[in-house]
């Protein structure tokens, strides 16, 4: 008999009976694992241990598993904004709990309770989600993120825009899956949108690698907090940027609050730094 312990962890330490009976755990198996406090039971059909992700559960509880933006994060894929849990739940559901604060939920027209971790949406059912919910510059940074994490893959890509309507045809030319940041992917579309040439992941001789390069020597750099607040981070951003100046360039560093907190803003001084020609 399969280690039920084991094949909770597979599945992230949450999982339905019928998963676990399936790979040959018996129901009464089952039970006596729960019974002897190894995991609790959810909603009657569900087990979870308590490395299963405090999110999942509560979808769960609720009735459903996470979608959309509570999905992407739990793959790692870049979010621009939490605005609550969402919790996918199958159409026509009925006696579902009461949401709490901050917690919302989508009915998708083509739910399906996904394979391995059932207890989330899988990468393109939770984009298409995402999309109906937020500007398309914050739809294509997650995009973005998760191709170059490689949790979406190319015909995934596809997929995703062959699900969505078709006003988001235009927004798959902005799609760039070198984008190392949500920032970086964020700034280059809005400057994409002003018609300027845009250039990213930029290999420049004994600097290093740029976010951005805009008409050919205007470097962006989007500093995002976790990488650029100590003063050792600071020092080498100080020395790229000399190293840029010598090379005929110009640098201007965008922060965090910056670019989530006043886009038009950072777009505008792209625009005076260009008007204000090469060095």
């Amino acid at each position: 008999m399969p280690s039920i312990a084991s094949e909770l962890s597979r599945r992230g330490g949450l999982a339905t009976r019928s998963q676990l009976r399936v790979v040959g755990c018996s129901a009464r198996s089952l039970r006596r694992f729960a019974d002897d406090g190894n995991a609790r039971s959810i909603r009657r059909s569900w087990l979870a241990t308590p490395q299963a992700e405090p999110d999942a559960v509560r979808a769960v509880e609720l009735g459903g598993i996470l979608g959309g933006e509570s999905a992407l994060r739990s793959f790692g894929v870049w979010v621009s904004h939490n605005t609550g849990l969402c919790v996918a739940t199958p159409p026509g559901a009925s006696h579902l709990p009461t949401l709490g604060d901050d917690e919302y939920r989508v009915y998708p027209h083509d739910f399906a309770w996904p394979e391995g971790k059932r207890w989330r949406t899988d990468i393109v059912s939770a984009l298409a989600q995402l999309a109906a919910r937020v500007e398309p510059v914050h739809f294509i940074a997650s995009v973005d993120s998760a191709l170059n994490t490689n949790v979406m893959t190319a015909p995934q890509l596809a997929d995703l825009f062959a699900r969505l309507p078709r006003r988001f045809r235009r927004l798959r030319r902005l799609i760039e899956p070198r984008a190392e940041s949500g920032l970086e992917s964020i700034v280059r579309v809005a400057a994409m949108l002003e018609g300027w040439k845009v250039e990213v992941q930029v290999a420049v001789p004994r600097v290093g690698r740029v976010d951005l390069v805009i008409n050919g020597w205007l470097v962006i750099e989007t500093d995002g907090d976790q990488w650029h607040s100590s003063a050792t981070q600071r020092a080498k951003d100080r020395r790229r940027d000399a190293g840029l100046v010598r090379r005929g360039m110009r640098c201007h560093r965008f922060g965090y609050a910056q670019v989530m907190g006043d886009l038009d803003g950072c777009i505008e001084i792209i625009r005076t730094l260009l008007a204000a020609g090469r060095p």
